[in-house]
This record gives C-alpha cells, structure tokens and sequence, in this order.
C-alpha cells in the first residue's frame, strides 16, 4: 500500500484522481455506496478541500484506501456523536477533540490506515483520544447501525 504522502499540492489531475478513487472505493462499500450526492459532499469533499485526508494505492496504482479527519469543538463533537448531527462544513476546523468521519477500505486494509494515523498523520496528537463511528448492517432490519466508539491515537 502506498500512502500519497504531500496531498498539499495536488494539481487539478491529481484532485480528480482522488475524487475517482474514492468514488471507486465507495462502491465496495455497503455504507458509502448509499451516501447522495449531497452526503458524498458534505463527508468527503470537504476534507479535499481543507486538505485533511489521505489516500492510499496499492503499488499499480489502484485505490485501496481513503480516510479523512475532522478537528470539533467540544460541542460539535457532542452534537455529531451523541446528538446524531451531521457534520458540516464549519465543523472541520472548529477545535481540538480529533474526529475520523470516513475511513473506507473496502479490500481490507483499515489496520494500515490507522497505524498511518496513529504515527504520521495524527502523530501531534499521541495520547489523545479519536471519535469516530463503527457501522453495523442490522440485516434483519436492513438498517445501517451507527456505534460512536473512540481509539487512543
């Protein structure tokens, strides 16, 4: 797995790579393959933009991997994981309690993310904790089950 390392500068080619990518990886996901476009937007895009995310390829250059975070004030993060709000664009930046809205790898390779998460992203923030959302497919219902659950960074 490679990770993209300087996702600062991406040129408008590489930004579409990586939009295409993770439009790729959604579809092997059950969750993001069910996200409207507006979600899609509004999970995704906006960490592009503020450039907190990472993408990962295999050595072909083949999408394997997309994980962004988020920075949430203390409210925020209370309203997103115990209120069941959505995040919103003013979120992103609104304060210190790390936030990992999306991770999706699809083919198996979260172990990988978070280990780059732990030692090169998110480094700064070593004994902190993460929130982020484990979800569940309740089959039996055929709902979507979102679990708020929190790892030490």
């Amino acid at each position: 797995m490679v990770v993209r390392v300087d996702t600062s500068e991406l040129n408008k080619e590489e930004l579409h790579k990586v939009i295409v990518g993770v439009m790729l990886l959604s579809q092997y996901s059950p969750l993001h393959k069910k996200y409207t476009v507006a979600q899609w937007y509004q999970r995704i895009v906006h960490s592009i933009e503020l450039n907190q995310f990472s993408y990962y390829e295999s050595e072909n250059c083949r999408p394997v991997a997309f994980c962004n975070w988020a920075f949430l004030s203390e409210q925020n993060k209370k309203e997103i994981l115990n209120e069941g709000r959505q995040i919103i664009h003013s979120d992103w930046q609104s304060g210190n309690h790390v936030f990992i809205p999306e991770l999706i790898a699809p083919h198996g390779h979260v172990q990988e993310v978070v280990e780059d998460l732990r030692n090169r992203i998110l480094k700064p923030y070593r004994g902190q904790r993460a929130s982020t959302f484990r979800i569940k497919i309740d089959k039996k219902n055929r709902k979507l089950v979102r679990v708020a659950q929190s790892f030490l960074i």
